[in-house]
């Protein structure tokens, strides 16, 4: 039982991770929105918070999340990964405050918790690939994925945990 528990911890910690990082970021965004709403209209606001909030995402995803070397090429990428979900708060946005009536200061939080399960799993799948794991608690890295994490992008060996940056 106590193997059980230990693999499900393992495969729950990267997920748990990727809230916390959610957590940071959604303070980053929501900062970032409540500062340019006091100058400009809230889907202005929301879209500069948005796009504030994904780089701050991006780094911490990468360091802290899933423990792969951050780049020039996946930084300019995961935005695109993250197309539906600022499609998705966007939209969510208007409609709860056009037309359910929800405050201009709740309605992004709202929708941006409702957005969380689609941005783990694009995330995960821009940020490890697909059949990789994640990092273990330990740091530890699934044999299968040794040999990738490595090795950067260009080939170059190096480590991946660290946050030196290649294009």
């Amino acid at each position: 039982m106590v193997g059980f528990a230990r693999v499900w911890w393992l495969r729950l910690w990267p997920l748990v991770k990727f809230c916390l990082v959610g957590v940071v970021n959604t303070g980053v965004y929501y900062g970032v929105y409540l500062v340019v709403l006091r100058f400009l209209p809230y889907p202005v606001a929301h879209l500069i918070g948005w796009t504030v909030s994904v780089v701050v995402s991006y780094l911490l995803n990468c360091v802290f999340t899933y423990r792969v070397r951050p780049t020039w090429r996946k930084l300019l990428v995961y935005p695109l990964s993250s197309l539906p979900n600022v499609l998705f708060t966007t939209f969510g946005v208007v409609l709860l405050i056009e037309v359910f009536h929800v405050g201009e200061r709740l309605a992004p939080l709202i929708a941006g918790l409702a957005a969380v399960p689609f941005s783990y799993l694009l995330a995960r799948l821009l940020l490890v690939g697909r059949g990789k794991q994640e990092p273990d608690s330990a740091g530890a890295v699934d044999e299968a994925v040794v040999g990738e994490a490595a090795v950067s992008e260009d080939g170059a060996p190096g480590d991946a945990g660290t946050a030196r940056w290649r294009s």
